[in-house]
């Protein structure tokens, strides 16, 4: 029997939480969420199947008390061949006690839940960090789905040295604009010109190079002409417990060839495709296309040489 975990987070946190404690169960967790009106349903549905794969992970998002009358015995049966996960945003008192299970209780403070990882990853490898090293760390990541990786590639270039310095961060960490980046993309999406500008310009003045950030623009544009081709199947999906089966069968009839799989909607994660699909709901597919056009002839443009890159790139965005 696996152990049922009873996980007390936030909203703002529960992609980044969800996927962290799934892999207490697999290295790489199939992670199905049921939340919302679906919940029942996805719950029920799970425990009545015959067949499920040894890495998933059932993650039920805030159940309420009718919620939990109508699905304990089946989180019972769950628990008994998968990992679950009941995932809870406020400190539902009642539920945690009706469900028993391991409680564990998630760092909400973005700056200590990076501290604490890092910490620990450190500690496994017998390794230290100075606090000027650390805060410089900090600086340059901001996403923690890559932090863990990123301190391994400090922990092999340090090799027998056991204090990770700042010239080492210096020389391993390339600076990311990662939040910064996805900010963009959400306003381009949301057709919000200026706010697109303003981001764009301060980019720009942080020191990211505009062919870095052309470069994020194809891949998301991309994804977002792939999510076209869903589209007809997900018409009527407004919620991701439905996206999710539909969006498996899609991507086991799509096999790419190719080195690059991080660039094909088929292999994201479900619930980021499933954001994706309902962002290219609100942009024509000629525009998506058209927006994809202009920057490839950008891309080829400044790398000819040009002295207008940047009010050509303004230009493209407000075009859009």
């Amino acid at each position: 029997m696996k152990e049922l975990l009873v996980a007390l987070g936030s909203k703002e946190n529960i992609i980044e939480d969800v996927h962290i404690l799934a892999r207490k169960y697999a290295d790489q967790p199939e992670i199905t969420i049921a939340q919302g009106k679906d919940l029942r349903q996805v719950v029920i549905e799970k425990a009545s199947n015959l067949f499920l794969a040894d890495d998933l992970v059932v993650v039920v998002v805030d159940p309420g008390p009718s919620d939990i009358n109508v699905i304990e015995g089946h989180l019972g049966i769950l628990k008994e061949r998968v990992g679950v996960i009941v995932y809870l945003t406020s400190d539902a008192k009642d539920v945690r006690e009706r469900l028993g299970g391991k409680l564990v209780v998630l760092e909400k403070d973005k700056d200590k839940r990076i501290r604490e990882r890092v910490r620990m990853t450190l500690k496994k490898n017998g390794k230290k960090m100075t606090d000027k090293a650390f805060a410089l760390l900090t600086t340059r990541i901001r996403d923690e789905s890559i932090l863990d990786q990123e301190v391994l590639k400090l922990v092999g270039y340090v090799g027998d040295r056991t204090t990770i310095e700042s010239r080492d961060i210096n020389a391993v960490v390339t600076e990311t604009h990662e939040e910064s980046l996805m900010a963009l993309f959400d306003a381009f999406s949301r057709m919000d010109r200026q706010e697109v500008l303003s981001i764009f310009e301060n980019l720009l003045e942080n020191g990211q190079h505009i062919l870095a950030i052309q470069s994020y623009l194809v891949n998301q544009v991309r994804l977002l002409i792939h999510a076209k081709d869903l589209e007809p199947l997900v018409v009527e999906v407004n919620a991701y417990p439905a996206f999710a089966p539909i969006f498996k069968r899609w991507k086991e009839k799509t096999d790419v060839e190719t080195s690059g799989k991080k660039r094909y909607l088929s292999y994201q994660h479900p619930y980021y495709a499933f954001k994706l699909s309902g962002t290219s709901r609100r942009i024509s597919r000629r525009s998506l296309i058209e927006f994809y056009e202009f920057l490839s002839f950008f891309d080829a443009k400044v790398k000819r040489g040009t002295k207008q890159d940047r009010t050509l790139m303004e230009y493209g965005l407000l075009k859009a």
